[in-house]
């Protein structure tokens, strides 16, 4: 295949796919490449810890969760080119009760995704299963949670009915708690 040179932007609307080639079979598999999406044309609301949310398509929907009491966010309709937004506003610090995002009707999270975890202190990773609609964070009661002040979760919509995941999560030397996981 000959290497190809832009002058200018590339543009497409349902993002990047890189394949690879099994070298035994033959079989290609995709890959979406980009899933962190660009900000720039999103809105931001912020929104008060709720029992129960909705989030909306195009948005940064900043958020205080702080462990202190459960949130159960449902995530819009997955539409080709939907882009979701969590930002995190506050320390999870606060308690140990979820936050929680389910997919809206039949929708679901792309088999395959991933989210960062942890496991007596040690980062884990959590790997979506085939027909999965809920992602739950569950935070110590403590100042080392993964999930904290500046993180981001990203939605986007590539294929209806999917949702492809992204993540920014604390960094930080101690930032070695709280548990993500599928199901």
């Amino acid at each position: 295949m000959a290497t190809t040179t832009f002058n200018g932007p590339v543009r497409s609307e349902k993002g990047f796919v890189q394949v690879n080639k099994n070298t035994t079979t033959g079989a290609y598999t995709s890959r979406v490449l980009g899933l962190k999406p660009d900000l720039t044309s999103l809105t931001a609301t912020t929104v008060a810890t709720d029992t129960t949310l909705t989030y909306t398509v195009n948005v940064i929907t900043i958020s205080n969760y702080t462990g202190a009491a459960a949130q159960a966010v449902t995530l819009p309709s997955a539409t080709v080119g939907s882009v979701v937004v969590h930002c995190q506003s506050d320390d999870t610090a606060g308690g140990t009760a979820v936050l929680s995002f389910t997919c809206a009707g039949d929708d679901v999270y792309t088999t395959g995704s991933k989210i960062e975890s942890t496991s007596s202190n040690i980062i884990t990773m959590d790997t979506s299963a085939a027909s999965e609609t809920v992602l739950t964070f569950t935070p110590e009661n403590a100042a080392t949670n993964r999930l904290t002040f500046g993180c981001y979760l990203y939605f986007t919509c590539y294929t209806k009915g999917y949702w492809d995941f992204a993540y920014d999560l604390g960094k930080y030397p101690t930032g070695d708690s709280g548990t993500f996981v599928w199901s």
